[in-house]
């Protein structure tokens, strides 16, 4: 094939290409078109929507929630004086110990393999934080469950058990 000829085709294929664009601008445009000055949708209404930055936020969530934030906060309280180390697994570059609670993995923390290089390290780590005190932090929500932030005796979150706002269970799993 000659030099000219691939020119001509290369032309040809990035006319249609622009062309093709230019149709689907196009098209959009006729599609959203509703006669009116300014966006064919009315955001005037919405909750969520903050105007003239273009970011979603979500609204305050407004659920059928029956536990309140503190009572999410007392339940884990009452919880953590029962927590119980469960098995230890290799995660490549660090250990994940897992918490429990009746039974049911509500929690894994997270050591890394400098500080404990063994996974009899990683246990005791975690035993002897347990020993020090945890407490329960301030709880977040999000939609029907709080994360309610574990902290150690030095003020570091070392994970998360959830509480769901519509019975006060904890809930097992991640």
């Amino acid at each position: 094939m000659g030099l000219n000829r691939r020119i001509v085709l290369l032309a040809i294929v990035i006319a249609a290409v622009t062309a093709s664009g230019l149709l689907a601008s196009g098209a959009f445009a006729a599609v959203t078109n509703t006669g009116l000055a300014g966006s064919p949708l009315d955001y005037s209404t919405a909750t969520h929507w903050r105007h003239g930055t273009g970011n979603m936020t979500r609204p305050p969530w407004q659920g059928n929630v029956t536990v309140t934030s503190e009572q999410a906060a007392t339940i884990v309280s009452g919880a953590v004086k029962a927590l119980q180390i469960g098995e230890v697994k290799d995660g490549g570059s660090v250990w994940m110990v897992s918490i429990k609670y009746n039974d049911k993995v509500v929690m894994t923390v997270l050591l890394g393999k400098l500080n404990t290089p063994t996974s009899g390290d990683a246990l005791k780590a975690v035993q002897d934080s347990i020993g020090r005190g945890w407490s329960a932090g301030e709880p977040k929500q999000h939609g029907f469950t709080y994360n309610v932030p574990i902290v150690d005796a030095n003020g570091n979150a070392v994970g998360n058990i959830r509480v769901d706002g519509r019975t006060g269970d904890i809930t097992a799993g991640f």
